[in-house]
């Protein structure tokens, strides 16, 4: 069905399909509900408006990390009958003149660190619960680059600055309800959470009991290959019974990473050194993933033992701009069509345009097996964006 509806999409495009993110939607909520917490969409794995408003019946709300991902956020949620659901914020990067805003479109804030909450806590407007992010320094990552918990990290407070900022006194004292924890990326296993939920309770189980809520962010990916899924409804448990918590998750990759392909097609086909190589008219550019981590994306038909080894490579001048070596059981020719799936998260959002490129078009992708088209990137925009004239612009 999907090879089918490729026919009928300009290359390249993103395609997401609407009725798997609803499947990942009913699985979540399913295990948020058995768990006993509250389930929210992380909004910067994919900020597409039909993909938030697909997700938005599913959830409590929606966790964000700056002001535009909040007024998006807010906006959706507006607009759902009945109007319900909360926003959830944590960035670094908290700017003062963003600050009142953040106030009108959010519910909870947590600071991501000491010094933040110090210099903006009496800025904040409206009825905001606040929190703090804490770093628990429970590290399950081999790549710092993605690893919350590195060494020098810039993403929360230790256990042991937040015991000494509060003190003796209880953080509602100070004005604050709630902790957030994220520390971890995409892992398959269940038993990470317990173990830093358990690692908090050790140090943390004055102000946990003080507490009112406490959100542990996202980075499982809960699907058909995770494991100790039994060790997250012990972690929610406990943080509920122990110290009387709301708790709540914000899955991001987990609902939509699965959900998304890039379609290309090929433009030029030659061999160097013995190696046939394919070059497509898309780009890592697009897959920003691919090329920052050194992740190989799965291509259909892609074969192991193929008769008909590539280099599938992009078409940009940057050397590197190489995707990866497959094989099919069919030779490719010029203008074949390449998919690429299993890149609905992180993707999209970080794509860039070196060399020109436009981004590739969007389509959504309906149970019929239908697509359409969302958006289409034009070379007038791109040039209407770094400020050209219009007798410069195509």
């Amino acid at each position: 069905m999907f090879a089918e509806a490729t026919a009928s999409i300009a290359t390249p495009a993103f395609v997401y399909e609407d009725a798997f993110i609803t499947s990942r939607c009913e699985h979540l909520k399913q295990i948020a509900d058995r768990a006993g917490c509250k389930l929210l969409y992380s909004v910067k794995a994919l900020t597409l408006p039909w993909v938030l408003e697909l997700i938005a019946p599913h959830v409590q709300g929606f966790s964000v990390s700056s002001l535009y991902e909040a007024v998006t956020a807010r906006n959706v949620l507006q607009n759902m009958l009945p109007a319900e659901g909360t926003v959830h914020i944590t960035t670094p990067g908290l700017r003062p003149d963003e600050v009142g805003k953040i106030s009108e479109v959010c519910d909870y804030l947590s600071f991501n660190s000491i010094s933040q909450w110090q210099r903006h806590k009496g800025d904040l407007t409206g009825d905001l619960e606040i929190g703090l992010r804490v770093n628990p320094e429970v590290s399950f990552l081999d790549d710092p680059r993605y690893d919350p918990c590195r060494a020098y990290s810039k993403l929360g407070a230790s256990s042991h600055d937040i015991k000494e900022a509060l003190g003796p006194n209880s953080p509602a004292s100070h004005g604050l309800s709630g902790l957030l924890i994220h520390n971890n990326c995409n892992s398959p296993d269940a038993q990470e959470l317990l173990l830093t939920v358990r690692q908090l309770e050790a140090e943390l189980e004055r102000v946990l009991g003080d507490s009112q809520w406490i959100n542990l962010g996202g980075g499982y990916l809960f699907d058909k290959d995770s494991t100790n899924q039994d060790a997250f409804d012990e972690a929610v448990r406990s943080l509920k019974s122990r110290h009387g918590l709301e708790v709540f998750m914000e899955p991001g990759s987990a609902f939509v990473r699965d959900a998304g392909f890039l379609v290309s097609t090929v433009l030029d086909i030659f061999e160097n050194s013995g190696k046939s190589i394919a070059i497509l008219d898309t780009t890592v550019n697009h897959l920003p993933e691919s090329f920052e981590y050194e992740w190989r994306p799965g291509i259909l038909m892609d074969v192991e033992g193929g008769r008909h080894p590539y280099i599938i490579a992009g078409s940009t001048c940057l050397a590197g701009d190489v995707f990866g070596e497959y094989a099919f059981a069919q030779p490719l020719e010029i203008g074949s069509t390449v998919v690429m799936y299993g890149v609905g998260a992180y993707n999209l959002v970080k794509a860039h345009t070196f060399n020109g490129l436009p981004l590739p078009s969007i389509y959504s992708l309906n149970a019929s097996g239908d697509v359409t088209l969302v958006k289409r990137f034009t070379l007038e925009e791109q040039s209407q964006r770094w400020g050209f004239e219009a007798s410069a612009r195509f």
